[in-house]
Parts: structure tokens; sequence; C-alpha cells
């Protein structure tokens, strides 16, 4: 009898034994399975740190890489990281943490790469385009390597190839992007220091901040947007008048501009042409180059301090009214505008901050962070969505721009100078 009882009761415990190890290995294979579990539900806390985090660790979208100097792998690699993050949060148009790649993620450049990249992202969203990425992949070349104590600074050009989604079957693309890194090691990784780009969000930011940290820094960002805001709201009313065929101030001019002419010499993006002077900031004297070959005669009457002269025929500064030399308005956006505006009789024939969707091959546009006289860009054309005008495509240098969507650009100001033509 007490062997039976024995037994009934070991039975018992063994049996509970295995209940209880279902219960936990059935429990265990629910909550790895359901979305909805604790553990795939962390704390609020927790969820900002996921999302910071690059969606897709490890996506690279480098596609080629060239060496004029040698580059330390550890360096590359860490160079490689960064520019892989920055591409996957322009390619969904979602800010991912980039901070944890410089030696102290709370310091001013810390923040102001990570408020520059905010700002493009956060102004791209405010665009009606879908300015989010269907492709993107950049090719490097280092240029330049050197050490300072425990330092290495390196600076790299970025050449990217883009995709936008509204208009996929075209890929728009950027030459020559510079970028310079200062690089310490830090327990034995390297991390960044400094940091600089040579591009529209970044320059917005580093154009205007001189200090006060995170605080500062955001109220920047806040700022352009709210200008941006602004800026959109006159450019639904711009879109309106055009597709309603108003809201343009046309000129009559003896000679017409040759548009298909102009437009051969936009080809000279991602390289310089010969014949031609050639500047280290290169953008309005491309823009006039294009102009020149589209049939705008160069013009040395009136007074060059004026900016009532054209020319570029040489290096050699030359404000006599003689055919030789150049003048300033030839090569610097604010005083190529002042030409555009206030010419009259002989020479260019245009005006300026017309309605950007009326914008033809050859025109030229002006953008800026505090007004339009930052940088020169050339119309090549215009992109069209079931036979309306969307979006105006251009070129340009310095940056290198190639078939790119003047909706991707981050400057608040955008003044379209329409060009017309030329006066005897």
């Amino acid at each position: 009898m007490k062997k039976n009882m024995k037994f009934k009761v070991m039975l018992f415990i063994i049996l509970t034994i295995i209940v209880v190890c279902l219960f936990f290995f059935f429990n265990k294979k629910e909550e790895v399975n359901n979305p909805e579990s604790n553990i795939d539900n962390p704390s609020e806390e927790q969820n900002n740190e996921v999302e910071n985090k690059p969606d897709e660790v490890g996506t690279n979208y480098l596609n080629d890489i060239k060496y004029t100097v040698k580059v330390d792998k550890e360096i590359e690699d860490v160079i490689v990281e960064f520019l892989n993050v920055y591409y996957n949060s322009i390619k969904e148009l979602k800010e991912n943490d980039m901070t944890y790649l410089f030696k102290d993620s709370t310091s001013e450049q810390a923040l102001i790469n990570q408020t520059a990249v905010s700002l493009l992202i956060e102004t791209r969203k405010l665009k009606p385009n879908d300015l989010s990425l269907d492709k993107a992949k950049y090719d490097l070349d280092f240029i330049e390597v050197n050490t300072n104590g425990n330092a290495v600074n390196v600076t790299v050009l970025e050449n990217n190839y883009l995709n936008f989604n509204f208009m996929k079957e075209i890929e728009s693309k950027i030459y020559n992007i510079e970028n310079e890194f200062t690089l310490e090691k830090v327990d034995g990784k390297y991390k960044i220091t400094k940091y600089n780009k040579v591009q529209d969000f970044f320059v917005m930011i580093t154009d205007l901040y001189s200090g006060g940290g995170k605080t500062k820094l955001d109220q920047i960002k806040q700022d352009y947007l709210d200008l941006i805001n602004e800026k959109l709201k006159k450019d639904r009313k711009d879109y309106n008048d055009f597709l309603n065929g108003t809201g343009i101030n046309r000129k009559t001019c003896d000679h017409e501009y040759n548009r298909e002419e102009a437009l051969k010499q936009t080809v000279w993006v991602n390289k310089r042409d010969p014949e031609w002077m050639e500047f280290d900031s290169n953008c309005q004297n491309f823009a006039s180059q294009v102009l020149y070959s589209g049939g705008i005669p160069m013009d040395y009457t009136g007074s060059a301090s004026q900016y009532l002269q054209w020319k570029g025929y040489d290096y050699s500064y030359n404000e006599s009214e003689t055919a030789s030399g150049l003048v300033y308005t030839w090569t610097y956006v604010p005083y190529f505008r002042e030409y555009a505006l206030n010419n009259t009789g002989y020479g260019l024939c245009a005006t300026v901050d017309e309605n950007l969707y009326y914008a033809e091959a050859g025109d030229v546009i002006h953008v800026g962070t505090t007004g339009p006289t930052r940088h020169a860009l050339v119309v090549i054309g215009d992109y069209k969505k079931d036979g309306k005008t969307i979006d105006i495509l251009v070129n340009s240098n310095t940056v290198d721009l190639e078939n790119y969507p003047i909706s991707a650009y981050s400057y608040p100001y955008v003044s379209l100078i329409k060009v017309y033509g030329w006066n005897e």
C-alpha cells in the first residue's frame, strides 16, 4: 500500500514537472512570435533608442572607391559607415543617429552634422514630390590624408547617384562633394572629432551657427523650416498660376535666345570645357558660358562697377569698355543677378524672380540661404507627370549637379532668371 502511495506521489511530481516545462516552452514561443509581447515592446525610452539606429544596419551604398592617396583601412571603414548611415537616412527620409561615430556624441561637431541631416530630411518631407529614394549609391576618392599629432585629417570626394521616388526612371547625380574628416583613436577605434561637408543643407547650418549648442542649432533648423513653409505657400500659388497660363512678365527682345545651343553647353558638369576659363567656384562662370553659347553676346559697355557690363574674355579683371578681360558679373552670382535685373539697351534681355514653373532649358536659377545669392544653376528641362510639369531639372558646377530636381534643394530662396534673348 505504501509502495503504491509512493509511486503515485512520484508520478504526480513527474507529471507536474512536465506540465510546467511545457507551459514555459509554449509561452516563450508565443512571446518570440508575437510582435505585441513585452520582449518586443520595450519602454518608450528604449523605443526611441531603437528608432535612432539605422533601420538597415549593414546596408552598404558604396559603389566604387579610388585612392589618390593611401588611407588606413580602419579610417576608411569609419567614413564608409558614416556615409552609409547618412544614405540610409535620406533614402527613407527617416533620421538615424550619426553622433555615435563622433568622439563625443554631444560635441558641437556631432550636433551640427545631426542637425544638418535632420534639416535635409524635414525639408524634403515638406515638398509636394516624393523625395525619398528608390535607389542610391556613391563613389569615393580619397584625395588627401595627413597626420597632426594624434589626429588624422582626411579629405574625400563623394559622387552620388540617386533615383528619387517621384521620378524613378531618371538618375540624378552629384559629383565632387568635398568631405573633410578629422579622426582620433579612442579605446583602439577611430572616432570623428571634426567634420565639414560642402553641400546645401550643411552650409545652411554652418553659415548661421556661431555657438550656443543644441538649443541654438534647433532654433536655426526650425527657423529654416518655418521659412521654407512660407516659401512653399508662394510656390503653390505660382504653380496654380502656371497651370492657368498666368503670373509671368514676358519680354520682347531684338534677338531670341537659342535654347538648343545653350543646352549643348550644359554637358560640362563633371568636367570643364577647356575652351573656357575655370575657377574654384565655377557655378556662375558655367551659367555665363551657357548663356553665351545660346547667343547672348558679351557686353562691355557701361560701368562695370555698377554691374552694367558682362564679359569673360580672359582671366584679367578689366573695367574698361573694351573687348578684353572680365568683370565679376560673369563669375559672381549677386553681380550677375544685378546685371540681369538692370541691364537695358545692348546685351542680355531677361527678367528676374519669375515663376519657377515657366523655366526652360538655358534659363538660370539662383539659390541661397539668406537670399538667392549663393549658387547658380542652369535649367536643362522640366519633369512631367500626366502631361503636367511638376519639377524643374538643373545642371551646375561646384557643386556639380546633373539631372537634379530643384525641389530636392534645401536652400529656401530660389529665383528664376528668365532669359528671352538679347538687344542691339
